[in-house]
């Protein structure tokens, strides 16, 4: 009695197993008949096959590459247009506080000469002349390809250069600004608050502008004395002094972003 056997689905070899067999069983023929060629043959295809499928990964895994750069280099690009934007408003603020300090020595040179024993210098000059800051700008994309090693992906020896060393171009002007920073903080207010009174110039209503209009225009009288007038002149040597800092930065970041517009062409 013959019995029918029934294949289940899902049962024997796979199609791959299938396709090795057959080339196994190909190969197994051609060998025990000597025939070279169809053994070549066989084994050529297998082999461009291998060399095909390991092109096709590498050229998908170079595709993913290139558009990761350029998704980098697009954050970059915009990262570096704020930071331009930033060091013209940090410089511009320094401008003006050195502007203030200008204002401040020539008027206490003034009344020594006149043999004067105070200064009357606006409320508001004196405020700016007070002012420190520090220049923190957010550049969260490059510190990410940094941090996570990253930076191989971009293709421009300059650029990834450039940008490894950004951080130290940086780090010359906000090292400069914190010692003029220092220089009001532990020299320039404690003078002046051991010899006059600088509540009336050291509110937040003056900064927020927010006084009221009659006391807009309020003066106060500064003494003519030999430690004052030099502090002064040293927070205003510190402001020249960083003001001329902030250009190399200034020129590195648009040397940048030249060099992000080359490799985004």
């Amino acid at each position: 009695m013959n019995e029918t056997v029934v294949h289940q689905p899902g049962e024997g070899p796979s199609p791959a197993r299938r396709r090795a067999g057959t080339f196994l069983g190909r190969l197994s023929q051609a060998l025990r008949e000597q025939s070279w060629v169809a053994v070549m043959i066989e084994v050529g295809i297998v082999v461009l096959g291998v060399v095909i499928g390991f092109q096709v990964t590498a050229w998908g895994a170079e595709r993913a590459e290139r558009a990761e750069e350029q998704a980098l280099l697009q954050g970059l690009r915009s990262e570096f247009e704020e930071v331009l934007a930033g060091i013209d408003a940090q410089v511009a603020k320094h401008r003006r506080v050195e502007s203030a300090v200008q204002a401040i020595v020539e008027a206490l040179a003034q009344a020594e000469r006149n043999g004067e024993r105070f200064a009357t210098i606006p409320d508001d000059t004196l405020v700016w002349a007070l002012v420190a800051t520090t220049t923190q700008f957010s550049q969260g994309i490059l510190g990410g390809i940094l941090v996570s090693g990253r930076l191989g992906l971009i293709r421009d020896p300059a650029l990834r250069r450039a940008l490894a060393e950004w951080g130290g171009v940086l780090a010359d002007v906000t090292e400069d600004e914190q010692a003029s920073r220092e220089l009001v903080m532990k020299d320039l207010e404690p003078t002046l608050r051991s010899r006059m009174d600088i509540r009336p110039f050291r509110r937040y209503a003056h900064h927020l502008g927010t006084l009221p209009l009659s006391e807009a225009g309020a003066s106060s009288q500064v003494p003519v004395e030999l430690e004052i007038t030099g502090v002064f002149a040293s927070r205003l040597y510190w402001l020249q002094h960083v003001i001329r800092e902030f250009e190399e930065p200034k020129v590195e970041a648009r040397r940048m972003l030249a060099l992000i517009d080359r490799s985004l062409e």
